[in-house]
């Protein structure tokens, strides 16, 4: 529940909420320099890339990533395929 207005906060809040969140895991891993200027702003598709750079930057849990992208187990599965596909693929933030 929100406290200032007694509801609950509806996905796109719960999203911006987590955004920020995430930001403040990877700066306070001092690894925030590495995250592309384009990926900094709230968005859904930034949000699963500051996910994805925490998770595989060990600064974050699957079960963490999870949560963070309001995910269940079964989706989250098929998400880390893509993730080390692309990773594999195109290389990450932390190379």
């Amino acid at each position: 529940m929100d406290e200032i207005n007694g509801r609950a906060p509806e996905p796109q809040e719960k999203l911006r909420i987590h955004f920020a969140r995430v930001q403040e895991i990877i700066q306070a891993e001092e690894m925030w320099e590495r995250v592309p200027e384009r990926a900094r702003e709230f968005s859904p598709a930034n949000l699963e890339g500051l996910v994805k750079f925490a998770y595989f930057g060990g600064f974050i849990t699957m079960a963490e990533a999870c949560r963070l992208l309001l995910l269940d187990k079964r989706e989250i599965r098929r998400l880390r395929a893509r993730w080390y596909e692309e990773v594999r693929e195109q290389g990450c933030w932390l190379c």
